[in-house]
């Protein structure tokens, strides 16, 4: 009997996330168990799909900036299925706006770096060999948009997750005697988030080579994370097209890059680009 695939999509109710899921229950070849992760854990309304019989999809709850509900998903799955294969992190949070409180700085920071962190730390135990770890991040987070000084550490080859943990602390500290700016860091806590995120990419890869661990800008997609910024010039069918792509797709096992489309409206499927 065909040993089937076990895949999570975090943030999976709404957006790209669900665009992931159902790109995934359409083409993934052969079995295929889905955890459909959500805050609310419901159940995901694809009955507009034509889905394959071999495909399952399971709701599941998580709350990423929530270490025990991450750990109980984690064990969850072990249990049920005896390892995963597949971990698309797709929560993320976007504040469209320089001035924003301390908490709103440590809730962008606390779920696109520190709790996709923590999502990957309690998944790598149960990630059989040759598995696949894809974090959406942003082309905010490349690093042209850093003073060079920075860019070097979070560069650093052998950085490690303390060292880019003090950076980002460093940060935080900066933005609340507000002297982030002047310090080279880019004016939107988002950005340092996710080229948080892009460095964490990087050393997981390092750490684990005997997972396929990426990270990607899916473009700016017709979301009301990405409507912010304007009018998005993609669907987020579009945007599930570089997830999937190194969720499932072939990949050549690179690890610890970042892909995208040369242009955020591009709806290629993505290449390794410098960030």
């Amino acid at each position: 009997m065909e040993t089937p695939l076990v895949a999570v999509v975090t943030g999976a109710n709404r957006g790209i996330g669900r665009a992931i899921c159902a790109a995934l229950a359409q083409q993934c070849r052969g079995s295929l168990i889905l955890y459909a992760a959500s805050r609310a854990g419901a159940s995901l309304d694809l009955n507009s799909l034509t889905i394959p019989p071999t495909v399952l999809i399971r709701p599941a709850q998580l709350s990423i900036t929530d270490q025990a509900s991450i750990s109980a998903l984690s064990a969850r799955i072990k249990d049920e299925n005896n390892g995963c294969d597949v971990l698309i992190n797709n929560a993320g949070l976007y504040y469209f706006q320089e001035n924003i409180t301390a908490a709103q700085r440590q809730e962008t920071l606390d779920v696109n770096y520190r709790g996709t962190l923590n999502v990957c730390q309690a998944f790598l135990p149960i990630m059989r060999k040759g598995g696949r770890i894809v974090n959406v991040s942003s082309q905010s987070g490349q690093l042209k948009y850093f003073h060079p000084r920075l860019q070097a550490r979070f560069l650093n080859p052998d950085l490690n997750l303390t060292e880019l943990d003090s950076l980002i602390k460093e940060y935080v500290r900066s933005a609340e005697q507000h002297t982030a700016t002047a310090s080279g860091w880019p004016p939107l806590a988002y950005f340092t988030s996710k080229a948080a995120l892009n460095s964490v990419t990087r050393i997981l890869a390092r750490e684990n080579p005997h997972l396929v661990i990426n990270c990607c800008c899916p473009g700016w997609v017709g979301t009301p994370l990405g409507a912010q910024a304007g009018q998005p010039p993609k669907s987020v069918e579009h945007g599930a097209r570089i997830p999937l792509r190194l969720a499932i797709g072939e990949i050549e096992e690179i690890s610890g890059r970042y892909w995208a489309n040369d242009s955020v409206a591009s709806a290629g499927s993505g290449k390794v680009q410098d960030w």
